[in-house]
C-alpha cells in the first residue's frame, strides 16, 4: 500500500501512505503514543471503590424505581388496565 500505483477493490488509486500514514514519521500511528495518564498521577485513593451503606440505599431505591416504572408501563398498555 506505499505504493502510489495501487488500486483497492473499488478501482480507487492509492495516495502511497500505507497502512499506518504517520509509522515511518513517528515509529508507531498516530495513536502509538497518547499519553492520557501517568502512573505517577494516580490518587491512592483511587485504588478501591468503598462506596458504604449511602450508595448501597441509593442503588436499592434506583433499582426500586427502576421496577416500578417497568411494571406500571406493563401494566398500563395491557388489557388489564382497560
Amino acid at each position: 500500500m506505499k505504493d502510489k500505483n495501487w488500486v483497492d477493490s473499488q478501482g480507487r488509486k492509492g495516495k502511497g501512505y500505507g497502512v499506518y500514514r504517520y509509522a515511518d514519521k513517528y515509529g508507531a500511528n498516530v495513536d502509538g503514543y497518547s499519553p492520557i495518564y501517568t502512573p505517577d498521577t494516580w490518587s491512592e485513593s483511587g485504588s478501591s471503590y468503598k462506596p458504604g451503606k449511602f450508595a448501597l440505599a441509593a442503588w436499592a431505591g434506583l433499582l426500586a424505581v427502576g421496577l416500578i416504572v417497568a411494571a406500571s408501563l406493563i401494566y398500563q398498555t395491557s388489557a388489564l388496565a382497560n
